[in-house]
C-alpha cells in the first residue's frame, strides 16, 4: 500500500492554456453567464471572473470558481495569441473568511501556548501549556476533513462549472476535443492540442 505523498488541497485548482487572446477568452467566459443552457451566474471585473451556481441552487458548500484570464509572455515567439487560464475553486467568500479567522485564531493560540509553556521551561516548572496544543491541532484537523467533506457534497457542482468553463473556451478556440485532468487536485499547465 502506498501512502499519499501530499494532502488533497481546501481549495483545488487547474490551469490551461488556449490559443487565443485574453479578450477573446473573458468574452467566452462572460458568455457562460448569460447562456440560458447553463445554470451560471457570475460576476467580472477586468480579466477576473466569479463563476457561482444560481441561489435556487446554492447550499453552504456551493463552489465559487474564480477565474483568472492573463495573456502568456509577449516576447515568446508563437504562431498564435495563447492566453493563460487559472481557475481556484473556493466555497462561499464568507465561509471562506470564516474558516481563515479561525485558522488565525489557532495559530495565535498555539503560538501563545508554545511561548508560554518556554516560558515554564526557562523557570525549571513543568510545561503543561503544551497540553493546549493537542485540541488546537485537533480543531485544525477537524476543520480541515470538514472542507474535504464540504468539496464532496459539492463534487457535482464543482464539476459542472469546471466542465462548462473549459468546454466553452474549448469550443471558443477550435478545439474539437480537449483532455483534461479532475480538478480534485492540483494540476500542472496544460496546453490543449
Amino acid at each position: 500500500m502506498q501512502l499519499p505523498t501530499h494532502l488533497p488541497p481546501m481549495r483545488p485548482k487547474f490551469a490551461f492554456d488556449f490559443p487565443i487572446d485574453q479578450d477573446q477568452a473573458i468574452e467566452l467566459l462572460v458568455g457562460i453567464m448569460d447562456n440560458d443552457d447553463h445554470p451560471i451566474q457570475g460576476r467580472t471585473a477586468g480579466n477576473h471572473l466569479m463563476l457561482v451556481i444560481p441561489t435556487k441552487d446554492r447550499h453552504f458548500w456551493s463552489p465559487w470558481l474564480n477565474l483568472i484570464a492573463v495573456t502568456n509572455d509577449p516576447d515568446t515567439p508563437q504562431a498564435a495569441p495563447q492566453t493563460h487560464i487559472t481557475g481556484r475553486f473556493s466555497p462561499n467568500p464568507s465561509v471562506w473568511t470564516g474558516f481563515m479567522m479561525v485558522y488565525s485564531s489557532l495559530a495565535v493560540l498555539a503560538f501563545l501556548a508554545t511561548m508560554f509553556a518556554a516560558a515554564q521551561l526557562i523557570m525549571n516548572n513543568p510545561p503543561w501549556a503544551l497540553y493546549f496544543l493537542i485540541p488546537i491541532i485537533l480543531i485544525a484537523a477537524a476543520m480541515y476533513w470538514a472542507s474535504l467533506i464540504g468539496q464532496k457534497l459539492a463534487h457535482d457542482q464543482m464539476q459542472l462549472l469546471y466542465r462548462v468553463t473549459l468546454q466553452t473556451l474549448a469550443q471558443g478556440s477550435g478545439l474539437d476535443s480537449l483532455s483534461h485532468p479532475d480538478p480534485e487536485t492540483e494540476t500542472e499547465t496544460e496546453t490543449p492540442a
